[in-house]
């Protein structure tokens, strides 16, 4: 049942990603990142629940609740209060979606691309992480394609949203310390990737 569950959660990580690349608004970015984090945590709520019944760990539950505070409320306020103190005389980045189809297109075949380097390590072909490494390429692709560092930023949280489900749906919880670890880093690098808007803002 709560592999049923994952699948579920794994495809509209996947989907969520169509839609990050299909926005053509600042904030919507936003936006969708927070509620792809929110399906993340929902899954790390599921494995969480289970392992607390099977084994007695709470760490993975501790997990999700680490990522509800940072990626949930946290980021992506901050991501907005960021938003609003930088003055964007463009509010939709207009260049990349004169041609929606073709981005979506291009997300199709990352996805078989996904699919075809699984199957060639694994004999059996896992659709959860055939979607959760696509969303890692898709990631990649949507932050090597947008102009505002503000979409660049949340390139970069999709991608590592994307290594971080991978991982966790693959190993059915990594060790606390690996999350934790994993979380300080990424706080830092928004951080820091916040502080350099503004920089760039001012010149």
């Amino acid at each position: 049942m709560t592999s049923t569950y994952l699948d579920i959660l794994s495809v509209l990580i996947l989907c969520s990603s169509f839609v990050l690349v299909a926005n053509k608004r600042i904030k919507s970015y936003i936006r969708t990142f927070r509620f792809q984090s929110l399906l993340i945590a929902i899954g790390a709520g599921i494995i969480g629940i289970e392992s607390l019944s099977r084994e007695g760990r709470i760490d993975i539950l501790l997990v999700c609740l680490i990522m509800i505070v940072l990626k949930v409320i946290y980021i992506p306020n901050l991501l907005n209060r960021t938003y609003a103190n930088v003055e964007y005389t463009v509010k939709v980045e207009k260049d990349f979606f004169y041609n929606i189809p073709i981005l979506i297109i291009v997300c199709c075949l990352l996805v078989v691309f996904s699919y075809l380097c699984v199957s060639t390590i694994e004999d059996t072909v896992n659709i959860q992480i055939v979607n959760l490494i696509s969303v890692v390429l898709i990631g990649l692709f949507f932050m090597i394609t947008r102009k505002k560092a503000i979409g660049q930023i949340v390139g970069f949280l999709v991608i590592e949203n994307g290594l971080f489900v991978t991982a966790m749906f693959s190993t059915q919880g990594m060790p606390f310390i690996v999350d934790l670890g994993m979380f300080i880093d990424l706080l830092t690098a928004v951080l820091i990737m916040g502080i350099m808007v503004f920089k760039i803002n001012e010149k």
